[in-house]
This record gives C-alpha cells, sequence and structure tokens, in this order.
C-alpha cells in the first residue's frame, strides 16, 4: 500500500467512524451520558491492516472533524479528548501488539485490556471527570448524583470511577475487540491476497 493509499483509506475510515459515532445505544444501569457505539471498529480496522499509527489517526480526525461540525456540550472539547483518548487507547494497543508479534493471543488480549482499564482509571479521576464537572459549573456533590443513581456502591468520586467509569470501559473494549477483529482480520486476508499490504 502505498503512502497515499494509506492517507486515502485514514480519511475514509475517519469519516466512516464518525457517520457510525451518531449512532449510540444507552446501557442499563448505567448513567445515560454513558452510551455505545461502533465508531472504533473502522479505527480498529486501520489499527490490524496498517499499523497502531494509522489506527490512532483514524481516531484523531474522527474526533476533530465531530468537534468542527457539532461542537461541545460543555464548550470546550473534553468529550471529543475523552473519546480520542480511549480510542486510542482501544486501537494502538490491540494494534502494537498485533504488529510486533505478527498474531494476538490471550495474554495480548489480557495486557491491553489491563493497561487499558489502568490508564482509563487515572484519566478520568485526574483529568476527564474533573474537567466536566468544573466546566458544567458543578459541585461534587450534584456531579456524583447521575452515579449514585445508576449504582448504589456510588459513595464518592473513586467509587463512582471504579464501579461506574471502568465497567462500562471493560463492556466498551469486549464490545469492540469481538465485533471490531473479526472483520479486521477478514479483511486484512482479502487484502494481503490482493497484495495490497504485506
Amino acid at each position: 500500500m502505498t503512502k497515499l493509499q494509506k492517507m486515502t483509506a485514514i480519511g475514509i475510515l475517519a469519516a466512516i467512524s464518525m457517520i457510525l459515532y451518531f449512532f449510540k445505544v444507552p446501557l442499563p444501569f448505567f448513567p445515560i451520558f454513558l452510551t455505545l457505539d461502533v465508531s472504533d471498529v473502522p479505527a480498529l480496522i486501520a489499527a490490524i491492516t496498517m499499523g497502531p499509527i494509522a489506527g490512532v489517526m483514524v481516531q484523531l480526525l474522527k474526533n476533530i472533524l465531530e468537534y468542527l461540525s457539532h461542537g461541545s456540550y460543555v464548550g470546550l472539547p473534553i468529550n471529543q479528548i475523552a473519546n480520542f483518548l480511549s480510542g486510542a487507547l482501544i486501537v494502538g494497543l490491540i494494534g502494537g501488539l498485533y504488529h510486533y508479534q505478527k498474531k494476538l493471543n490471550w495474554k495480548s488480549y489480557a495486557l491491553s485490556i489491563t493497561v487499558f482499564l489502568t490508564a482509563m482509571f487515572f484519566l478520568n479521576y485526574y483529568f476527564i471527570l474533573p474537567t466536566i464537572m468544573n466546566l458544567l459549573g458543578l459541585n461534587m456533590n450534584q456531579y456524583l448524583t447521575s452515579f449514585t443513581e445508576a449504582n448504589p456502591f456510588v459513595t464518592d468520586f473513586r467509587t463512582a470511577v471504579l464501579f461506574v467509569i471502568i465497567p462500562f470501559n471493560l463492556i466498551k473494549i469486549l464490545f469492540v475487540y469481538s465485533v471490531g477483529l473479526p472483520f479486521s482480520f477478514k479483511l486484512q486476508r482479502i487484502l494481503q491476497k490482493r497484495r495490497l499490504i504485506a
């Protein structure tokens, strides 16, 4: 695949990803603002077929286009930044492991999921959620209301991240892997047969 073909493919996958981002499904037992979508799948395809950097680029372009098109409910693009960080970790980790090892096994999945959940705990605890709370002008008690309504085990900010955000992110990465990886590997085999990729 030439550099031009790769750049074109990244652009097309980013556009598809942004369209898929509109179709969000709320989950029972979670706050209404936590939804699942398949917009990470095109980035996962890029990460498997073209490398982890290509996958991260699809995530970056998707969120830039999304912000330019629809803005953010808190003004600054914190929700797009959060989506980018989450998506880039998902596709970058598994894409990096796949291209380094030339295969994936249970250790690859366990490592990528563990690193992803650990990173998302710290990112949400120290950066994403506090920033959203401050931009919305809410105090801690007001902000925790949606979390405590969804999960009775939430008693403070730490447990909100631990018992709501982390389980959601676990569901998210398992969902993206189960939907995106089989399709990515099938597409990769097709491209290899046509000698479009190595």
